[in-house]
């Protein structure tokens, strides 16, 4: 009976595993187990142990067998690698890890940005409407999925337009690539998909209110509504990137300072300022006032001295740096190392480039309750010029010798509680617009935004600012370009080919 049902354990072993092999895809297939999958499996599993039972013999000789050895080896180092694979994506999505390889960076967030997920209080969603065949999506996907990878605050969303219009319509989109930051009801709008586009719409939303930065004019200084080289179009449009208010106060009207300013930028007066404005600046600082002033060199103070009793006095002379000058121009000092303070703590290793910069000099004797620290100077060789409008200028033993405060910064100190804070750079082309829009790669911005920051104390905007990234291209001249294809249509095969040649004449 035995021998005879034998015979048949070659049918029941394929019938068998044609019941697991039908549980399996189903399984597969459905996505999840029905009852009749676990019943055709149990079913194919029985019958193949069934016909284990019926031929041991054959078992056993299929078991011993060399091949089955060398296929139980394979199956197991495939098992193995399987295994590794599975364990290594476990692990990934676990602990994620990306590494930027491009050359500049482009994406690694700014330690601005940094800042400002790492100060978030409230959940940000951004909802990117974009169509797949948009040119900028794929950059846009990589840029916000670094923002949620760097906080848990922020949530994102692609969003096709023409594919859902009714969620299209309630955000009121009518343009391809807009992309929507939304804190509770506020929301922010951005076309672009750089770095400081997201960054500037994420500040914007996740702040309540806005602080406002007031330029002074009536004595010349500088406009921040000007277009022209020496205007400051450029850096007023930094700060209202970063959610500052730009407006204008005349000092000539006689009215103070107004009481909404978080900031009062001084920059590049030409003419004096009168007694009654110096009277309205000094009430303004001492009420609690932040105040940045940039005196450019070429002229005497035309603040009078107003500096003086906090601790700061501008001689009427231009820093000449033989050492440290930028491309060799004498008179406009490369700065690359600074004072560790509040508004230079990030600024390790950036230049700062000061076109034209008078000597801050330190009052002697020091005014009681006041804190100054010089955050950038010139390097040893330098002196303070005062013939500075002679044909050829040196260092005369009257003159200050290097190296010589260029950028100080004053804070109260002990008692009364409550005063004001003072930014003094010797210049004011650092941050006009041929400076910030011709010269790449200095920290101009970041020192001038670091002192608003700091003045204004938004210490989150205290870092280095993400970068202008530029198109790099690389043009092939003809004889290139047929090199580039021939070696690979046509040398690369070859290779190959004269590889496999070699080795099937040297086994023959």
């Amino acid at each position: 009976m035995r021998q005879r049902l034998s015979g048949f354990a070659q049918y029941v072993a394929i019938v068998g595993a044609a019941l697991v092999l039908a549980a399996l895809g189903g399984r597969l297939v459905n996505g999840y187990l029905k009852p009749w999958m676990e019943w055709t499996g149990a079913a194919g599993v029985v019958l193949l142990a069934s016909a284990a039972l019926l031929r041991p013999d054959a078992v056993r000789a299929a078991l011993g067998a060399r091949q089955t050895r060398y296929g139980g080896n394979a199956a197991v180092m495939s098992l193995a690698m399987v295994g590794i694979v599975m364990l290594t994506n476990y692990l990934g999505a676990r602990h994620s890890q990306r590494w930027d390889v491009t050359a500049e960076k482009q994406f690694s967030l700014s330690e601005q940005t940094l800042q400002i997920l790492g100060s978030l209080q409230e959940p940000v969603s951004v909802k990117a409407f974009f169509t797949p065949s948009h040119y900028n999506i794929g950059q846009a996907v990589d840029m916000l999925k670094e923002y949620a990878a760097r906080s848990n605050k922020i949530t994102y969303e692609v969003i096709d337009p023409e594919a859902q219009r009714l969620l299209t319509l309630d955000y009121q989109v009518s343009r391809d690539g807009t992309i929507i930051f939304e804190r509770g009801d506020r929301r922010e709008v951005t076309f672009g998909v750089q770095e400081q586009d997201l960054t500037s719409a994420l500040l914007k939303v996740s702040k309540d209110g806005v602080n406002r930065v007031y330029f002074a004019t009536g004595h010349q200084e500088r406009d921040p509504q000007s277009t022209d080289v020496n205007g400051y179009d450029t850096i007023r449009q930094v700060l209202e990137s970063e959610n500052y208010q730009v407006s204008q106060w005349n000092a000539a009207t006689g009215q103070p300072v107004p009481q909404d300013a978080a900031v009062l930028v001084i920059s590049g007066p030409q003419s004096e300022y009168a007694p009654q404005e110096l009277d309205a600046l000094r009430a303004y600082v001492d009420q609690g006032g932040r105040l940045l002033v940039m005196v450019e060199a070429g002229h005497a103070d035309p603040l009078g001295g107003f500096l003086q009793p906090y601790g700061l006095v501008l001689n009427d002379d231009v820093v000449i740096d033989p050492a440290q000058a930028f491309f060799g121009d004498l008179v406009t000092p490369l700065v690359g190392s600074y004072t560790f303070h509040q508004i230079t703590k990030d600024l390790s290793g950036a230049s700062t480039i000061f076109p034209t910069v008078r000597a801050l000099t330190l009052a002697d004797p020091a005014p009681q309750g006041w804190l100054v620290t010089v955050l950038a100077q010139s390097s040893a060789d330098a002196w303070a010029e005062v013939a500075y409008r002679e044909a050829q200028v040196q260092h005369d033993a009257t003159e200050a010798a290097g190296p010589l405060a260029l950028v100080a910064a004053v804070e109260p100190q002990g008692e009364p509680a409550g005063r004001g804070r003072l930014v003094v750079i010797g210049d004011s082309d650092l941050v006009a617009n041929n400076i910030v829009n011709s010269v790449r790669g200095v920290a101009n911005v970041d020192l001038f935004m670091n002192a608003v920051g700091w003045l204004a104390e938004e210490d989150e905007l205290i870092s280095i600012r993400p970068k202008q990234y530029e198109a790099r291209e690389v043009t092939l001249t003809s004889p290139q370009t047929r090199a580039v294809v021939y070696g690979n249509i046509i040398a690369v095969p070859l290779a190959v080919l004269a590889a496999g040649a070699l080795v099937w004449w040297r086994r023959r």
